[in-house]
């Protein structure tokens, strides 16, 4: 970059030397003068981090009347940045798991010719693998997205995620957890 005292290129051309100097006092100095003398004194001491936006968190859609349009509207836009926002958790933590896995792998004698002995890496439940964490970590997230965000289809509405987590909740009192089976009716002696 050009500094307050160095010349502009081509400053002692001996046929087009007088007009490039007129022209960078008359183009270029102004916007150095200007730079340096308003916008710089003015600029915040860290700059801003352009990459984050923080939206305003609005109320969700339990706490929306139902004639409320406008609240509606927002809820569910700020449940379509929620689910992109967790889909991209979801995602990241996927590809560190892969990338753990590609550079794990090749540790040890178990990466040597084919595994006749089972997998080449063990994620069992008692492995001590680094990647071990990740997968947990993974396998939580994506259970945890499909528990809010599955079968809800390609543009799902934020009423359809609010009763579905309605009718788990209602099915977990009476039945337990998902997954576990349907409690045993008690018999009234």
């Amino acid at each position: 970059m050009v500094g307050d005292e160095d010349p502009p290129l081509g400053h002692d051309h001996p046929v087009l030397g007088p007009l490039v100097r007129a022209s960078y006092a008359v183009a270029v100095k102004p916007a150095i003068w200007i730079r340096k003398n308003i916008v710089e004194p003015n600029l915040p001491s860290e700059p801003e981090a352009w990459y984050h936006r923080r939206f305003r968190r609005v109320p969700t859609i339990d706490e929306c009347y139902v004639d409320d349009v406008v609240c509606r509207t927002e809820a569910q836009a700020q449940f379509m940045r929620d689910k992109q926002v967790e889909s991209s958790i979801v995602r990241i933590l996927k590809n560190r798991l892969e990338d753990c896995v590609f550079y794990e792998k090749g540790t040890g004698p178990a990466s040597w010719g084919q595994p006749r002995f089972g997998p080449t890496i063990d994620l069992g439940d008692e492995s001590n693998h680094p990647c071990k964490q990740l997968l947990d970590t993974w396998r939580r997230a994506s259970e945890n997205y499909f528990i809010k965000y599955g079968e809800l289809g390609y543009m799902p509405r934020v009423e359809n995620a609010f009763m579905k987590q309605k009718h788990r909740l209602m099915w977990e009192r009476r039945h337990g957890p998902i997954g576990s089976g349907m409690k045993e009716e008690e018999q009234q002696e």
